[in-house]
């Protein structure tokens, strides 16, 4: 399959007109990087036959995680709405590395829009190439979407914070170079920088997971842990308003990924019911398996469409939160309902068969992780009802 299609390029000239060109050779390279290196090893991935490391860092040789950043910082300088629909092919070569890559670059958004000049010279950079991975600490075993009650500590002593507590469902965590952790001070939740290893940082064992299988997920524990005080990321006592921005961005990107399980799992669905043969025709040819495939690709392209819109509002400089959040809601709650479709079109393979099945299994995290849908809907009303009319 071309997962950058030719839908993909029509997308790119309405909503750039003017670059469209440039932005598509940036994507169809990708695209084809992804087709040749990663699509093909991402069921490995899942059954744990082959490590997310190697095509990882070939895909940040590649550019992935320059796209959306300035060029004074060594990045492309590029829309976020290109770097979105990179990230959706992503997902549709293998949603684990996708979630991977869009956690790190959430961290580099982070150190970019509320790190100072030192951190951004001496962090960025290695984040954009890759030669640092990053990881985002912020949900805690009793502790996830209600940040504001984290347990983990931060007390500055002679130059330093010592963070104490520990972090839970935490991607990339075990493996990262640098990673972006949240801890509650005196003055209230913040954001610190700490490079690993460091003493005092410790992992638990790697969480066994329904699916998202290639990327790594641990518990973190601090004990003791010092960073020094030029590590601290902003204000402190600011670090649950910032975690709330990052994670505005990174839900538009997480509903991304989710356009790209469905679309993998739909394509391999529209296959399968030209094949597949019952009462002595293609069950292609059945009104009940065309309904099914008539909403599928109703919902994908819907989904698609409603992130690039928060896209496009995040890059306005407009408040996107509200359209991200519906973007994530959106993808998700779809994505399963087209993996599940998937899994009905498929009957008894659908059910058997692991490179089938995992899409749905990679699918259904996502209506949890970046925010529950429970809690985005709440946020969605809670600015709808304060918009002015």
């Amino acid at each position: 399959m071309a997962i950058y299609s030719a839908e993909h390029r029509r997308l790119m000239r309405m909503l750039h007109p003017a670059d469209h060109q440039d932005y598509s050779e940036v994507l169809s390279s990708l695209g084809a990087f992804m087709e040749k290196e990663v699509l093909p090893l991402s069921p490995k991935l899942d059954s744990g036959e082959a490590s997310i490391a190697a095509p990882r860092r070939a895909l940040f040789e590649q550019g992935m995680s320059r796209i959306p950043f300035p060029a004074e910082y060594g990045g492309l300088g590029l829309p976020f709405s290109v770097y979105a629909m990179a990230v959706e092919l992503l997902g549709t070569a293998d949603a684990s590395m996708a979630l991977s890559v869009e956690i790190h670059n959430a961290v580099a958004e982070g150190v970019l829009k509320f790190g100072n000049k030192a951190q951004k010279e001496g962090r960025l950079e290695g984040l954009l190439t890759g030669k640092t991975l990053a990881s985002f600490a912020l949900t805690e075993p009793a502790s996830g979407s209600d940040a504001g009650t984290m347990a983990t500590s931060a007390e500055r002593k002679a130059g330093e914070f010592v963070i104490n507590g520990s972090k839970m469902f935490i991607t990339n965590a075990g493996e990262a170079d640098v990673y972006l952790v949240f801890a509650k001070t005196k003055k209230g939740p913040s954001c610190f920088i700490l490079d690993a290893p460091a003493k005092g940082l410790t992992f638990g064992q790697e969480l066994k997971k329904l699916g998202m299988k290639g990327s790594k997920t641990h518990e973190v524990i601090f004990s003791g842990c010092t960073v020094p005080e030029e590590n601290l990321v902003g204000e402190e006592g600011k670090g649950a308003d910032y975690a709330k921005e990052i994670l505005h961005g990174a839900r538009i990107v997480v509903a991304a990924l989710n356009v790209g399980i469905s679309r993998l799992a739909y394509d391999k669905s529209l296959a399968y019911a030209k094949e597949r043969k019952a009462f002595g025709r293609s069950i292609s040819e059945f009104q009940l398996v065309r309904a099914k495939v008539a909403d599928m690709k109703t919902g994908i392209d819907a989904a698609r469409l409603l992130y690039l819109y928060a896209s496009r509002v995040k890059e306005m400089g407009d408040d996107f939160a509200s359209e991200a959040s519906q973007a994530k809601v959106l993808a998700t709650e779809t994505s399963l309902r087209v993996c599940d479709d998937a899994i009905q079109i498929h009957g008894g393979y659908g059910y058997t068969t692991d490179d089938l099945h995992r899409h749905w299994r990679d699918a259904r995290l996502l209506t949890i992780g970046e925010g529950t849908s429970e809690v985005l809907r709440m946020l969605i009303a809670k600015r709808e009802m304060a918009r002015e009319s």
